[in-house]
């Protein structure tokens, strides 16, 4: 059975904080695909930098990880102008496998603190496991207290697990990643002229300089 991570976001740009997490969760629950997907447009947080722009810079960040793939799962819709859900992309993608696959969604921990905000939040914690890239010090009760209402968390803290009891008996395994979040805003690296090399993959560096993708910025 494939073991699969949805890992999605503005990638704006992909930098060296996403692709150590990634590298984190991927050696840690044996992960055959990281999937990288760039979303059109999230109801939380929005980007002014086009789609095929981040795309692109996302597949010359993933190409040093065999198990790392790009993904067009959250690209623009052409039948909708507005926000893509996760729930609606995951179940998606669950479907686009003919074999069963174990599912798990893979984001930071300051994500993971506005989940009760997401679209059909409830219906979506039941759509996947989870793998939380935490920062030093984040404790599995500010975890529990994030959750949308009517679900019980079960803490586990020598394990750094939640188990998510949802109604109909359905469980939840929510996993942390202890001191993989590195603090890079991304904000902070779109000056194509100051970019600190270590901070974001040489290709992608360099196609950040020959579009003068933030010159503006």
């Amino acid at each position: 059975m494939q073991r699969i991570a949805f890992f999605g976001g503005s990638f704006d740009p992909p930098h060296r904080g996403h692709l150590a997490i990634a590298t984190a969760a991927a050696d840690r629950f044996a992960l055959d695909q990281v999937l990288f997907a760039p979303v059109a447009a999230q109801p939380l947080k929005r980007s002014a930098t086009p789609f095929l722009h981040r795309y692109t810079m996302t597949v010359l960040a993933t190409q040093a990880d065999p198990r790392f793939v790009p993904s067009l799962l959250d690209a623009p819709q052409a039948e909708s102008q507005g926000p893509n859900y996760t729930v609606d992309t995951l179940v998606r993608l669950r479907a686009s496998f003919a074999e069963e696959i174990e599912l798990f969604t893979l984001l930071g921990a300051d994500s993971w603190l506005n989940i009760a905000r997401w679209h059909e939040a409830s219906h979506l914690l039941t759509t996947s496991d989870w793998i939380v890239a935490a920062r030093p010090g984040f404790l599995l009760a500010a975890a529990a207290q994030a959750l949308p209402p009517g679900i019980v968390a079960e803490q586990d803290a020598v394990q750094a697990t939640l188990l998510l009891h949802h109604p109909g008996s359905r469980v939840t395994r929510v996993y942390f990643l202890r001191d993989t979040h590195e603090d890079i805003s991304a904000t902070a690296l779109r000056n194509a002229y100051n970019h600190d090399v270590t901070l974001i993959p040489a290709p992608v560096r360099d196609y950040i300089r020959k579009t003068e993708l933030y010159r503006e910025r």
